[in-house]
């Protein structure tokens, strides 16, 4: 898990640093970029769902957040619905419960989510919170890898992730607590309790996510959703704690 994690760190991370010195349009596109990944694998995944339904659906949020912020990005997903229906009237094939989920999945998990990396101020205070929230997973995946490793005893969620341990997820989020705390801390001058709070944020988040992923792959029966690395897995696979803490990040520095 922390080799897949570091090499999607070493991917990502240039392209992140990147698109945030570009600015918001560059930062943009490759959200959009993502979002047609994740369209073409959970419509392969969750197939009868059009990858036209699925991607529809996921960049209605990032689109909308543009124009109206965090009120675009309610919007967006709520557009989901409508937008299912006008595939379930026009394609036939599409009338299933596991089409309708697909595109609510990806107005939700998806398109929502990814849209709050547009909603951060284009300032150095904005960048700061960006990489928190892309590196932030990174740090905790860590942390809990060698807690896990050298003092793991009680599995966290057997039935869903066999290897997680409870140390293991505690290791992560003092890790997390430390290092993220630390940079808010300095670099953006949080208080120590908001600073505690966005690095445990991090951590519990990024976990979730992870454990959500795992938990829809075991539903469809499937190792990973997609090969966009090759031995590694698809976007959403490499993207699953982002689609947690972005939200998160954006949410906890709005606090006083």
């Amino acid at each position: 898990m922390l080799r897949r994690r570091a090499v999607t760190a070493l991917v990502l991370a240039p392209i992140a640093l990147g698109a945030i010195a570009l600015g918001k349009w560059a930062v943009l596109l490759v959200v959009l970029l993502v979002t047609v990944g994740a369209a073409y694998e959970l419509s392969r995944a969750l197939n009868p769902l059009p990858f036209l339904a699925a991607l529809g659906a996921g960049a209605a949020p990032i689109l909308l957040a543009l124009p109206y912020g965090p009120t675009g990005i309610l919007a967006g997903a709520l557009l989901a619905l409508p937008w299912a229906l006008f595939w379930l009237a026009g394609k036939p094939e599409t009338r299933t419960l596991r089409a309708v989920l697909a595109v609510l999945l990806m107005a939700l998990w998806v398109g929502a989510p990814l849209a709050h990396l547009g909603l951060f101020p284009r300032s150095r205070y904005g960048v700061v919170l960006i990489l928190i929230a892309v590196v932030g997973p990174w740090i905790s995946d860590s942390g809990a890898y060698f807690a896990g490793r050298f003092f793991g005893r009680h599995l966290l969620f057997p039935s869903l992730s066999p290897n997680k341990t409870l140390e293991g997820s505690l290791g992560g989020l003092l890790a997390t607590m430390l290092v993220v705390g630390f940079v808010s801390y300095q670099f953006l001058g949080f208080g120590l309790a908001k600073a505690a709070i966005i690095g445990a944020g991090v951590s519990l988040f990024s976990q979730t996510g992870d454990l959500f992923e795992s938990t829809l792959k075991r539903i469809l029966d499937v190792k990973d959703l997609g090969h966009f690395l090759p031995g590694h897995g698809g976007v959403l696979d490499r993207v699953d704690s982002l689609l947690f803490t972005a939200p998160a990040v954006y949410y906890i520095s709005l606090l006083v």
